[in-house]
């Protein structure tokens, strides 16, 4: 198996390694460390990044994931879920022509706010 420095995996997704220790000190990803003391991953532990940068998107956080680690497949459902409210409100943002219309987007965008932006 293939392994990579911090460094390494910097240059090919910009993660850094302030993050990757993070998320190795809350055990969400086993970095190693090398001959020389550095951290390394594994092609492998990437399926592991996607899956904590997926969570973090749809609101999960990080301290959360240590206990409850969702799949993969759930995480989609979740996007799913936040795409369908975004394009909800989208379509209502354009029908501002009433003050009933206009507290229907705060409502909205308040409850969007409180599902996702303050989640978990």
């Amino acid at each position: 198996m293939t392994l990579l420095t911090t460094g390494e995996v910097y240059k090919i997704t910009g993660l850094t390694e302030r993050s990757i220790r993070y998320y190795s000190n809350l055990n969400l990803l086993k970095a190693n460390k090398n001959d020389n003391g550095q951290l390394v991953l594994f092609k492998s532990d990437f399926e592991k990044i996607v899956q904590i940068l997926a969570a973090k998107i749809t609101g999960y956080k990080l301290k959360d994931l240590i206990d409850r680690q969702p799949s993969l497949s759930c995480i989609k459902n979740d996007m799913t879920q936040m795409i369908t409210d975004l394009e909800n409100i989208l379509f209502h943002l354009d029908l501002t022509d009433s003050e009933e219309n206009l507290m229907k987007n705060i409502k909205l965008l308040q409850n969007y706010n409180t599902r996702y932006l303050r989640k978990k």
